[in-house]
């Protein structure tokens, strides 16, 4: 990232970068699937193998268009539709084996050659130098299409090392990104936010089909409580969390800690979608076995995707700048409580565990008030 720096311009997203996200989540709704009823460390490692170049993907794309915000309009569009259809490869790529994982590959590198005609395309303007683009997208570009031609698991070897490097850009360069950038801080506040109001959105969808699947009063009341505690993060969340995201961002990028907004905004987010897409997976099995005891990997579903939801909302606002006394009072319970869920599902029944996992929920939001409150005394 070399470009000039901008001011903060306020802008807002545009509908093609919401055209895009929805690709993401169909991308995240197809690697739920292999999660759902009793997942096992092959199938949790399979979801990771998938969906962390997923995400990456994204945040380079969200990174590039916000700060770029004078690439010509057409152009922007024109590469976001680009990079819609290499996500929608990924998606269709996705299986429990290893036979598509080429396709996944080439349309990763057809990403980074998208994202490096970007960059280029600035440096030029602004006569930049071009090493920087050639090597962040370029050469990573180079390393996902060769991992095409390497056998598993090598090629995910290689995979790693191309994020790697460009994470290791990055970090070595901070120091003059914060001199030539500007992140538009509403457009990325907003941009998170409403990837989120998808993603959520996606685990409701998720509740309707599977009580389509298995329509009776059994499923009926565990789908209920299933919307009830989606519903109550959201609000959690997007209401009585206010605008956390947007003022802690705005902190980083006054202080001009570049390091702390890579991470609150490309790497830490990460964590919210795997967390998400687990409790999704955990909610639709416990309504479609509601009388059942769920199975450990269900159980881990629910109950750790909470945990790690709560865990990486804390994280996010200790690095925004919060004082601990404003985080554990709250994040303490919220990531504990959860994760009593994985032993409990081993001696209740799907409904019982949505049970508890909804009244922790409304704990975490009452106590969060609360300690909000005494905090603004």
């Amino acid at each position: 990232m070399t470009e000039t720096a901008q001011p903060t311009t306020a802008r807002r997203v545009d509908w093609i970068e919401l055209f895009f996200d929805l690709a993401i989540v169909a991308f995240v709704a197809q690697l739920a699937v292999g999660l759902h009823g009793d997942p096992g460390a092959a199938q949790f490692l399979t979801f990771v193998a998938w969906s962390i170049p997923a995400w990456w993907a994204w945040t380079n794309v969200m990174v590039c268009i916000n700060v770029l915000p004078t690439l010509p309009p057409r152009m922007a569009a024109f590469a976001l539709l680009l990079a819609t259809g290499t996500i929608g490869l990924m998606a269709a790529s996705v299986t429990q084996t290893t036979e598509r994982v080429w396709a996944f590959a080439l349309a990763n590198g057809a990403l980074r050659l998208i994202l490096l005609m970007l960059w280029v395309y600035r440096a030029n303007r602004a006569g930049h130098a071009l090493m920087r683009p050639l090597l962040y997208n370029g050469a990573t570009a180079i390393l996902w299409i060769a991992s095409t031609f390497v056998p598993a698991p090598y090629n995910f070897v290689i995979w790693a090392v191309a994020i790697l490097l460009e994470i290791l850009l990055l970090r070595a360069d901070t120091r003059s990104v914060s001199r030539n950038v500007q992140v538009d801080i509403a457009h990325a506040s907003e941009r998170l936010g409403l990837f989120m109001i998808i993603l959520i959105g996606e685990s409701v969808l998720s509740v309707v089909t599977t009580l389509s699947d298995h329509w009776s009063a059994a499923s009926a009341l565990a789908a209920l409580l299933a919307f009830a505690s989606i519903a109550l993060i959201a609000w959690g969340f997007f209401v009585a969390g206010g605008n956390v995201i947007e003022d802690g961002m705005t902190r980083l990028n006054e202080r001009g800690d570049v390091a702390a907004l890579l991470d609150t905004v490309m790497l830490i987010p990460y964590l919210i979608v795997a967390s998400v897409t687990m409790f999704s997976a955990g909610l639709a099995t416990a309504i479609a076995h509601p009388m059942a005891q769920l199975p450990l990997g269900a159980a881990v579903c629910l109950g750790g995707g909470a945990a790690l939801f709560y865990l990486t909302n804390a994280v996010v606002m200790l690095r925004y700048g919060s004082a601990p006394r404003q985080v554990l009072p709250w994040a303490i319970p919220a990531v504990l409580l959860p994760v009593a869920v994985i032993a409990l599902g081993q001696s209740v029944t799907g409904t019982g565990d949505l049970l508890a996992v909804t009244a922790i929920v409304v704990a975490v939001i009452v106590v969060s008030g609360v300690n909000r409150r005494r905090s603004s005394l």
